[in-house]
């Protein structure tokens, strides 16, 4: 039972409308629009809570040209997605995805799940608790400053360090 609820059933809205809009009107302060404060000492609750058949937050940056600064946390089919805008401004592009733990107790069928793709959904080749990178679009040309950068090109596993040595961790 909630202390406070608004409750709407207006019908029909346009995808850009919403039950409850706050808005902070003043330039000239940087300050957050909603602040949440949970006195709970147990730490069990949720300080946010989204029950929907596909949950996301959307995270607009409107000082941007589109597609720039549009980005969504999504949950869909077990999997915690962090999506981008694509180019054409017209969807979403998965390029995270955190797949939940398998359940169920028999050790034979664990479940899929327990794995991070990067660039993919769901080319995880039926592993559990398995990281998934997907072909760079692009591979990395200008060296790193300070480290190395890990990508995939052509199914190869590769590494570019910071004085410009590609070297391949493991063939495709």
């Amino acid at each position: 039972m909630a202390t406070v609820s608004i409750v709407s059933n207006e019908g029909k809205l346009d995808s850009a409308s919403a039950v409850l809009e706050v808005i902070a009107t003043n330039p000239e302060y940087n300050q957050p629009v909603l602040r949440i404060k949970q006195a709970g000492e147990r730490g069990g609750a949720a300080s946010i809570r989204i029950d929907d058949r596909n949950p996301d937050i959307e995270l607009i940056e409107t000082d941007q040209i589109a597609p720039a600064g549009k980005y969504e946390i999504a949950v869909q089919s077990d999997r915690l997605q962090i999506n981008g805008r694509n180019a054409s401004d017209t969807g979403f592009e998965t390029f995270i995805v955190f797949q939940r733990p398998g359940v169920g107790g028999n050790p034979l069928r664990p479940g899929a799940g327990g794995n991070i793709g990067f660039g993919t959904k769901s080319q995880f080749g039926k592993g559990h608790r398995v990281i998934a990178i997907a072909n760079a679009l692009v591979a990395p040309s200008v060296d790193p400053a300070d480290g190395g950068i890990l990508f995939v090109e052509n199914g190869a596993l590769m590494y570019r360090g910071s004085k410009g040595t590609v070297t391949m961790i493991a063939p495709a």
